[in-house]
Formats: structure tokens, C-alpha cells, sequence
């Protein structure tokens, strides 16, 4: 692939990136917005995408690889099973985190038609990013069950769940931190770490999960 159309799709990746983190809806960005974020020229644009949602779709998949490879460097540096539910909790909590985890459970309803459908032609296989809970569930329950953090690796539910679960907390704290007051980050991440551990304890009754 031509590193010059590589470099010009970069540019305009982070330029809509951008214009989204600074308050503009998916649905709300105009090309001519986007040119002059970039200093692309819109007719240039259109050489290399079709139309204004293939590209801010292309953007979309682009930064959720981009963060989960993010993600999984930092869960590979950590040390121990509560240092890497500390880098999922903190990434969460984070601007970036908020938008492209609640994206998939909120924004969706927001966005035009025609996007979904350009995000939906890509395929599971082309979105690297939209697994990226099933494959940090796995790694946190393979380090909690080493570390015995975990009494269990669970069963389908708890792992379909339980993280999700946990971040609950995490994400009302930091999007309306106003409305907990009196209350720490570092209580409400002891919380949510407890509601993901409590997933994968046997009962001791069955034994099971």
C-alpha cells in the first residue's frame, strides 16, 4: 500500500477523532469540517473514500483498534491480576474510554442510517477493536485464577457479564462525578473490582459458579 495514501488516511482519521472528542456528533461532521481540520482538500478526501460515512465509519474502527492495542500493551505491562483490572478500569474512566465504550450501547441510536450501515459492511473480521472485552475478559480471568484472585474461570454467563458489571460503577463515577460526592475513585475501582471478582466465586453449596 502507498505510504502517501496511508499517511493522508491517518491525518484524517485523527482530525475526525478530534472534532468528535471536542463535542461533535458522528452524525454532525462536515466534510468541509474535516478539510479544514486535516488540510486535506475535500476533492482529495473523496479520492480515497467514496463518501463522508465510509470515512468517518473507517475513523471509527481505526480508533478502537488503536485503543485496544493500547489497552493490551499496558494490561501486558501490568503486574498482577489487580494491575491489569486497574489499566481496564482507569482506560474506561477515561474521555476516550467513555466514548468508544458507551458508543456501542448509547451512540448507535444517534448515528444516520447510512453510517450504521457502512459500520455494519465492514465485518467482525475488519473491527479488531469490537472484541477487545471478550479478549481482556479472558486475560483478566487467566491472571485472577493464577494469582487466586478468582476461585473459579467461570461459566458462559458469569464471562458474558461480569465485566460489564463491574464497570458499571467505574462509568457512572466518571461521567457524573458531581453526583458521588464524598466518595473516592479509588473506593468506587475497589468496588467494581469486588463485583468482578464475586462473579467467579464458587458457590458453597454446588461448588460451581
Amino acid at each position: 500500500m502507498n505510504k502517501g495514501i496511508v499517511s493522508k488516511k491517518e491525518i484524517l482519521f485523527q482530525s475526525i477523532w478530534k472534532l468528535h472528542m471536542e463535542g461533535t456528533d458522528w452524525g454532525s461532521i462536515r466534510m468541509g469540517a474535516v478539510a479544514a481540520a486535516s488540510g486535506i482538500p475535500k476533492g482529495t478526501i473523496y479520492e480515497h473514500f467514496r463518501s463522508k460515512d465510509q470515512l468517518i465509519a473507517e475513523t471509527i474502527i481505526w480508533s478502537l483498534k488503536k485503543e485496544a492495542e493500547e489497552i493490551y500493551r499496558k494490561m501486558a505491562e501490568a503486574s498482577g491480576f489487580a494491575a491489569m483490572l486497574d489499566v481496564v478500569f482507569e482506560w474506561v474512566g477515561s474521555p476516550q474510554g467513555r466514548v468508544l465504550f458507551l458508543m456501542w450501547f448509547m451512540d448507535k441510536g444517534k448515528f444516520p442510517e447510512s453510517l450504521k450501515k457502512e459500520l455494519y459492511n465492514f465485518g467482525r473480521r475488519d473491527c479488531e477493536g469490537l472484541d477487545t472485552a471478550e479478549r481482556v475478559t479472558e486475560a483478566l480471568i487467566r491472571s485472577g485464577f493464577q494469582d487466586g484472585a478468582l476461585e473459579t474461570e467461570g461459566g458462559r454467563l458469569a464471562r458474558q457479564t461480569a465485566l460489564y458489571s463491574a464497570l458499571a460503577p467505574v462509568i457512572a463515577y466518571s461521567m457524573f462525578p458531581n453526583r458521588y460526592e464524598g466518595i473516592s475513585w479509588e473506593e468506587v475501582k475497589s468496588y467494581s473490582q469486588w463485583i468482578f471478582t464475586g462473579a467467579f466465586r464458587k458457590n458453597k453449596e454446588t461448588g460451581r459458579v
